[in-house]
């Protein structure tokens, strides 16, 4: 019997047998892309974003108890919390070592929902103050109309509020994101988008992803030009809207939704530029795609045949 300190003998091809090492195959020493929800909640980071937004809160309901007019800004410090900081903690995902793409959207989902709930419960909480309710009653027209008061102790309408801010912000940040990991760490992102790492893909890959990212971005960015745009133009046709285009440095207040029609229109084709460039251009691990049950994509290219041959 061979003694557990005692080498691997040798194979009968005259070399020595590769000792197994556990810890090199399990990634045990690699950051987790995705760590439990506790770790991402209870981090000093995020804990110092929610707590400043529960601040800027506060604050905001007891200046905007005596502002019955809205004349001052800082009321809408009440729906802003949640919105900056979603939009700080999913940006996190930027610096965190080994931080992930993918989990940009799980922090937007988890997290804007619980920031809105906790500035919401501490702006209810500030209403109940004797000095912030009696401001807000005395600043009441006699109609009763508060201009962020509708109701003396609102809660409801502070937490979908914040929540739809937070997502959006959340929203915005992860394209940020996605732009960044693109152009800054191509190789994570097209691990997350389970593309061919090999080197000789490499160059393709990375020009794909960069489409993809401002792709993902234009595919926000066309429908709100258009729908904002189509809404608050003077024009009644794309033609005028042409037209009035032309006006907007001599009056940018009153042309600035046509130009927003007519560039959402004409951001049309560049994104369908875009889609072509990036079906053509891609390289996809199909393997991996398969095995995580998602789409190998619609390149043509069959990468496990290129690879293996």
């Amino acid at each position: 019997m061979r003694a557990s300190g005692q080498p691997n003998p040798p194979s009968p091809s005259g070399r020595t047998p590769a000792r197994s090492n556990s810890g090199a195959t399990t990634g045990s020493n690699e950051p987790n892309p995705f760590p439990p929800l506790r770790h991402v909640l209870s981090n000093p980071f995020v804990l110092t974003v929610t707590v400043l937004a529960v601040i800027l809160t506060v604050v905001s309901t007891v200046f905007a108890a005596a502002d019955a007019d809205g004349d001052a800004l800082i009321g809408n410090g009440m729906f802003a919390g949640p919105m900056l900081a979603t939009f700080a903690v999913v940006t996190q995902v930027l610096w965190r070592r080994g931080g992930n793409v993918l989990d940009t959207l799980r922090r937007t989902m988890v997290y804007s929902p619980v920031v809105a709930f906790l500035t919401a419960a501490a702006g209810f909480v500030t209403t109940w103050v004797p000095s912030v309710a009696g401001a807000m009653a005395s600043s009441r027209r006699p109609s009763g109309f508060h201009y962020w008061f509708e109701e003396p102790h609102p809660f409801v309408l502070p937490f979908l509020a914040g929540w739809f801010l937070g997502m959006l912000a959340g929203l915005v940040a992860t394209l940020l994101v996605v732009l960044i990991f693109a152009y800054r760490r191509p190789r994570d992102f097209a691990a997350a988008n389970m593309n061919d790492l090999s080197p000789k893909h490499a160059v393709r890959v990375r020009r794909a992803n960069i489409a993809l990212a401002w792709l993902l971005i234009l595919v926000f960015l066309v429908p709100t030009l258009i729908v904002w745009g189509a809404e608050e133009a003077r024009a009644g046709s794309i033609l005028e809207a042409a037209q009035n285009t032309l006006l907007l440095f001599t009056d940018p207040g009153s042309y600035l939704a046509d130009a927003a029609w007519i560039v959402g229109l004409a951001l049309i084709p560049v994104g369908i530029g875009l889609t072509i460039f990036i079906v053509r251009t891609q390289r996809v691990d199909r393997a991996a795609r398969r095995a995580a049950g998602v789409p190998v994509g619609l390149s043509a290219q069959d990468d496990d045949a290129e690879r293996s041959a």
